[in-house]
């Protein structure tokens, strides 16, 4: 694993971050000219770091972990996390309105409010643009939704642990043809006590942290790398896993919920028909 550090200085010393950036042979990223993405073992990301800090520029700094193709190829599971979203679930006026339109309410927590079981599909507002996608991610809910043609490659793979909703236009409330919901039902026990999972800070205004667990929970920060901890199972415990799964924790804040944990089949699936907009990372079986 390596870490990729994404740069952003902003307009307002663009000619001196220009000139650091020339003395260094970097350029800045192609779609963005304010920042700039490299690898923190790079020299030239503690040179470029420190020349800028000299000059009191301190920039934004987004991490992230980058996996050689060996690696993923030896993992056995994989956190399979959104990487592109569309659309929203309605009616959105008020977040009570679209969750009591697909959750059964009554099994959300009743002191944070988080836990809700979705038990309805969701109503979104016409019908999805998604491009040369395949699968994206509601907005809010950060459930995956999919295209017909991914749908009959899961279901040609014999992929097991998730079932295919219908997605309802909301004016029409009509099933919309050729998009889903992959809704996973499989659920796999509790994660190792290795695992480490820490509260997070609470804003003032909001949900109070309670006892269900369910809000206010993530992964740790690395305090070297500044990225989250790896998720990490007994073996015993993940025996039973489907091709689709949920961790029992929930993590996040007000994006709290459960995390999406596939087999070594869903990676090599995506990988052979150049399935986009999800990472994969991952996961750490202990004997």
């Amino acid at each position: 694993m390596r870490i990729k550090a994404r740069m952003v200085f902003g307009l307002e010393n663009k000619e001196i971050v220009r000139r650091i950036l020339d003395s260094l042979g970097l350029e800045t990223d192609e779609r963005s000219k304010e920042t700039v993405t490299l690898f923190i073992d790079d020299p030239k990301y503690n040179q470029l770091k420190n020349g800028l800090l000299r000059r009191g520029i301190e920039p934004f700094e987004v991490k992230e972990k980058y996996f050689e193709k060996k690696e993923l190829a030896r993992a056995e599971l994989f956190n399979m996390a959104p990487a592109g979203y569309w659309g929203y679930p309605q009616p959105d006026v008020n977040m009570e309105d679209w969750q009591r339109a697909s959750y059964d309410i009554g099994t959300a927590c009743p002191l944070c409010g988080f836990g809700a079981v979705q038990n309805r599909p969701y109503f979104v507002k016409g019908t999805p643009k998604f491009g040369r996608n395949d699968i994206l991610a509601l907005n809010w809910t950060y459930e995956f939704l999919i295209t017909e043609r991914l749908r009959k490659l899961i279901d040609q793979a014999g992929l097991r642990g998730a079932e295919f909703w219908p997605l309802i236009e909301y004016r029409k409330n009509t099933p919309i043809e050729g998009f889903y919901q992959l809704h996973v039902l499989s659920q796999l026990p509790p994660m190792s006590p290795s695992t480490e999972i820490v509260d997070q800070k609470l804003p003032v205004a909001g949900p109070k942290r309670c006892s269900c667990g369910k809000f206010g929970r993530n992964l740790a920060l690395d305090q070297v790398y500044g990225v989250g901890v790896p998720i990490i199972y007994k073996r015993e415990s993940v025996k039973g896993a489907k091709d689709f799964n949920l961790t029992s924790e929930w993590l996040g804040l007000y994006d709290a919920g459960p995390w999406v944990i596939v087999s070594h089949k869903v990676y090599d699936l995506f990988e052979k028909h150049d399935i986009k907009r999800v990472g994969f990372e991952p996961v750490i079986i202990e004997d």
